[in-house]
């Protein structure tokens, strides 16, 4: 079994679903697929707080999990350097927006995202 382990770690600016507002989160990008943000900095990658926000770039279906087919998509709006990403998640499709104060760390955030969401594809039975 192949251990999980961070891929990417930071602090993203995430718009919030429903009231569309702007909150620093520390987001985990890990090697099983989940995205994972936190309100503080965890003490260790496998601390015990629960997260603020669980997504994910696998998708759940029936007894294993199955690469979700996600979809990433930057832009300069509502503000620069934001990116979104869009996945099936069982039958829903899930959208989340962030920033990040350059276009550098925008692209290493999506590099990161679609390198494990590959990764992930590529194991799919």
């Amino acid at each position: 079994m192949n251990e999980v382990s961070v891929i990417k770690e930071g602090w993203l600016h995430k718009r919030g679903e429903y009231i569309k507002t702007w909150r620093p989160r520390y987001f985990l990008l890990k090697s099983d697929g989940s995205f994972i943000g936190y309100k503080e900095r965890p003490e260790a990658p496998d601390q015990t707080l629960p997260p603020l926000n669980n997504f994910s770039v696998a998708a759940p279906c029936c007894l294993f999990p199955l690469p979700a087919e996600c979809q990433l998509m930057k832009t300069e709006r509502p503000r620069p350097n934001t990116f979104v990403i869009r996945c099936l998640q069982w039958t829903t499709v899930i959208e989340r927006t962030f920033h990040v104060d350059s276009p550098d760390e925008r692209e290493e955030w999506m590099r990161a995202i679609q390198m494990v969401a590959n990764s992930l594809k590529q194991r799919a039975p």
